[in-house]
């Protein structure tokens, strides 16, 4: 899987430097190590770490690692988390959406993972030797201004690439939505022009039917309110 810098680059303004960071597969395993089971196995899954991987053994050698990067510091016998680590192990606590990403251009797909929850949103992108690079998307920033960018990125390096997103609400549902069709979804994106894109969404429905829309020519403005009501949360 390729990984580039490229996106984090993209992305609206993190919310301070510190919210910058790479993590190895031990650390995220230790952040998932302090999750709840449901939230473990849930964050696992869309992070596709295998089964069995989050150990003791494993999650002691993520935290020896963060206490040398000084993300974790000793307080008599409790570890106490800091900087990009504590919000890595707040997010995957309380996500409500999670959002695959994947560029697929000439060279192969980049991947990427989009994390929200109610008071944060995190980027996550698989680097090399099992390594996760994290942008925290600043709180002021919109989260459909975040896919936009990365849409934009990808049209302005391959303008016959497709941004394919697959999102998943699973902390509950938006007032008034329609259940089914906003838990699951998945949405491409391709450019169709000069400030225009072809959109196709294809959702899930009852039982096991399919429905698959298309729009050619899409304006901006329409795209962003397309991915704002795709990355909506529920109101709280």
């Amino acid at each position: 899987m390729t990984s580039t810098s490229t996106w984090q680059q993209a992305a609206p303004p993190a919310a301070s430097p510190d919210d910058i960071a790479v993590f190895g597969a031990g650390e995220v395993a230790y952040a998932l190590s302090l999750c709840s089971e449901e939230a473990r196995e849930r964050a696992s899954r869309f992070l596709q770490v295998e089964p069995g991987f989050v150990t003791p053994q494993i999650a002691a050698l993520g935290a020896s690692s963060l206490i040398a990067r000084g993300e974790l510091t000793i307080d008599g016998e409790a570890l106490v988390p800091s900087g990009g680590i504590r919000l890595l192990i707040g997010v995957l606590q309380n996500a409500v959406r999670f959002t695959e990403m994947a560029m697929v251009n000439e060279d192969g797909p980049e991947a990427a993972l989009y994390v929200q929850s109610a008071e944060l949103s995190l980027l996550l992108q698989p680097g090399s030797m099992s390594t996760w690079s994290m942008v925290v998307k600043a709180p002021e920033a919109a989260d459909s201004a975040l896919l936009k960018q990365v849409i934009d990125d990808n049209a302005r390096r391959h303008p016959d690439g497709v941004a394919y997103f697959g999102t998943e609400l699973v902390g509950g549902e938006p007032a008034g939505a329609d259940v089914v069709a906003r838990s699951s979804n998945n949405l491409f994106v391709r450019p169709s022009g000069v400030f225009a894109w072809d959109v196709a969404d294809v959702r899930a429905t009852d039982g096991d039917s399919v429905v698959q829309e298309r729009t050619e020519n899409t304006s901006t403005a329409a795209l962003l309110d397309r991915l704002a009501d795709f990355v909506r949360l529920p109101a709280r």
